[in-house]
Formats: C-alpha cells, sequence, structure tokens
C-alpha cells in the first residue's frame, strides 16, 4: 500500500474521515488493477503500512465488500474478480432499465425531481472537468456517487416501483464497473460525457419520451463503447 498516495489523499481532504481515506486509496488500488483480481488483502498489514489503527481499514473494506469490489470468504477479504461477462450482462440491464425509465420520467417528473436532478448534473460536470485536469489522482469515489445518484433518480422519476427496486438492487454491481470505466477511459471520454447528464436533464424538461429515452439510449452506448475497446480491463496483465 502506498503510503504516499494515502498522505496525498489525506492533505488534499483534511475533513475526510480516516476510513473514506483509506477506501478512495483501495479504491483507487483496485480500478487501477494495481490491486488485481483475486488479491488477498489483509487488514492487519494495511493498517501496519499506513501507520493507523485497524478500524478506519476494516470499514473501508466493508464499504467496498458492500460495493462489490471486495468479496469476503472464511473472514478474509480478497479483490473481486473483473467478469468481462458479468459487466456485459449489467450494460444490457441498463439498456433495457434506463431508457424505458426515462421515457416514462418525461412524462412524469415533478419540479421538484427536475431540480435535484440539475443539481446533481451541474455537480458531475464540475467533478468530470476536475477528474479531466487531475488524471488517475482524481478522488472517484465522489463521481460515482453522484453518477449513481442521478442514474437512479431518472429511474425513481419514472415512478415505476418494480423498476425502481431492481435497479436499486444492483446499484452496486453498476457502481463497481462504472469505477473501471472512469479510471481507464478511452482519450477524449470525459470531454463526450460531461455534458450528457445536463442534456438528459433538459430533454426531461421538454418532457418528450422518445427523445429522453434516445439521448439515454446514446449516454449509455458511449460507456458501454468506451470500457470495451480499452484492453486494460479485459487483459490486464497485457497492458504495457
Amino acid at each position: 500500500m502506498n503510503k504516499k498516495q494515502f498522505d496525498k489523499i489525506r492533505n488534499e481532504n483534511p475533513f475526510l474521515p480516516l476510513s473514506d481515506v483509506v477506501h478512495e486509496l483501495l479504491l483507487q488500488n483496485i480500478i487501477s488493477f494495481r490491486l488485481k483480481p483475486g488479491t488477498r488483502i489483509s487488514e492487519n498489514s494495511i493498517s501496519q503500512e499506513l501507520g493507523i489503527s485497524r478500524s478506519p481499514v476494516k470499514t473501508a473494506l466493508e464499504k467496498l465488500a458492500e460495493h462489490k469490489f471486495i468479496r469476503i470468504r472464511n473472514s478474509r477479504y480478497y479483490v473481486s474478480e473483473f467478469d468481462e461477462s458479468e459487466y456485459k450482462e449489467i450494460c444490457d440491464f441498463t439498456m433495457m432499465i434506463e431508457p424505458f425509465a426515462a421515457a416514462k420520467a418525461a412524462r412524469k417528473i415533478t419540479d421538484r425531481q427536475l431540480a435535484e436532478l440539475y443539481q446533481i448534473a451541474n455537480r458531475l460536470k464540475e467533478l468530470y472537468k476536475e477528474a479531466y485536469e487531475s488524471g488517475s489522482n482524481f478522488g472517484y469515489s465522489k463521481l460515482l456517487d453522484q453518477e449513481i445518484a442521478f442514474h437512479s433518480a431518472v429511474v425513481k422519476a419514472s415512478g415505476n416501483s418494480l423498476i425502481s427496486k431492481l435497479y436499486d438492487e444492483k446499484k452496486y454491481e453498476l457502481w463497481r464497473f462504472r469505477g473501471y470505466l472512469l479510471y481507464s477511459r478511452p482519450e477524449g471520454f470525459f470531454k463526450t460525457i460531461d455534458t450528457d447528464h445536463i442534456l438528459i436533464c433538459n430533454i426531461l424538461k421538454l418532457h418528450d419520451d422518445e427523445l429522453a429515452a434516445a439521448v439515454t439510449r446514446r449516454h449509455l452506448h458511449v460507456s458501454r463503447d468506451g470500457i470495451e475497446r480499452y484492453e486494460l480491463l479485459a487483459k490486464p496483465d497485457q497492458k504495457k
């Protein structure tokens, strides 16, 4: 575990709880494949290497396990495997659910829901700009949190409780694979994606259901195509 990287995250975020700093450090190491799938993670080793108690490390590991980045087996922590077929199934799931939900939301969204979506979309635009300028040193937890918040809010605005429930059950699988994409994005990805969320809001404001579905579908295609053509994810050992 990189103590300098830990100190950098901590110094740049002085008010962030220690467990969140550890979480961000581990997250960056997992989605960058510095910690490879299947690697065992020792709570005790991390606390010793970073010079901190085990309590914040344990909290960070449990959160990563909840978000599917880590699996627990026999009370031990391991980096979850990157399953290409699982990723494609998640992509298929979002492609079926989200355009349909966006079309429904265009007809049913309330002024309050739309205002909240705009707030998240504007925050995402700021974060994508920051991510583009910062490169791999960017703190991705906050960007991923806002991504999930936006897409979940659109699904909820559809007014379909069954779809919302299904989406909520899969949100952490979505969170996990989105993390790999954001870290390993193809060239130009941030500049392509940074205004998409505001565009979706604008279309929802027009209450155009067909256009809302089409714009959402395009947004998902950009993400899916980006991660599938980035060879690091499929063949991490072959990436130079």
